[in-house]
Order: structure tokens, then sequence, then C-alpha cells
């Protein structure tokens, strides 16, 4: 599996949605939930951790190691994470109408493919993945 992962296939779905809703917002003459500032909060906090995932992942990446350090301890898959819990809602709360279906297109198309980028992740990783996938949960942190 490539460095992108399963972000192709998602965008497959994800990209023409919010495309989508972006040409019917245009239509639409008033806001249905405006939050902007509460938007920008999330955008704010959740592009801030994605910096910070995807530098330490792609160290890992290039160096052919498996990553169960940093923000990767507590979930295997902080990234995917960070844009469907901050990132894509906090963009939908500040565009407002039909784009605050667009944080559940994308979680729709993730829980689609993920299989795919862990079964590659157990070929190259072999029980090193295993046995990580075995205590650390996919998306959200155990309390």
């Amino acid at each position: 599996m490539r460095f992108l992962g399963i972000v192709p296939k998602v965008s497959l779905f994800a990209v023409p949605y919010a495309v989508l809703a972006f040409c019917l917002n245009s239509k639409l003459s008033r806001p249905f939930i405006r939050f902007p500032s509460m938007g920008i909060a999330l955008l704010t906090v959740g592009i801030a951790l994605w910096l910070l995932c995807y530098f330490q992942v792609s160290r890992a990446y290039q160096k052919g190691e498996l990553l169960t350090t940093g923000c990767y301890s507590r979930i295997r898959h902080p990234i995917y994470s960070i844009w469907g819990l901050l990132i894509l809602p906090g963009f939908s709360l500040v565009i407002d109408g039909f784009m605050l279906g667009l944080p559940f297109v994308y979680w729709l198309a993730v829980v689609r493919f993920i299989g795919e980028e862990e079964r590659a992740l157990a070929e190259r990783f072999g029980d090193e993945w295993k046995s990580y996938a075995r205590k650390t949960p996919r998306f959200i942190p155990r309390i």
C-alpha cells in the first residue's frame, strides 16, 4: 500500500459530495445551522494535530517502520480520526447547509475501505502489526 493509504478511494466519495453540497448551498437563500466560530476552532485544533501525526508517520514510512508511538500509540488511524472528527466537521460548520453531511459521507467511505489498508499493513509488518492492532483501537482511544 502506498503512503496515502485509502485516501484516494475515500476522496472518490467525499470530494464529489463536497462539490455537490457546495453547489446546492449556493442555491440556498439562507443558512441552516451556522457555527463558524466553533468550526474554526475545530479546524485549528484538527490541522495542528494532523500536522503532528503527518510528520510522525512520514518519518516512520521513510524508514520502513510501523509507527506505534506518539499519536499512533493511542489509535491505529489518528489521521483519519482527525479528519473525520475535527477537520471535516469544522469545515462543515463554517460552510453550513448540505456540507453538514460531508463528515458522514467521509466516515462511510473510511469504514468501507479501512480493511484494505489494514490487510496491507498486516502483510507488510506481520506479527508486529497484529500485536499492535490487538491492543490499539482503530479510531477512538480508550478512556
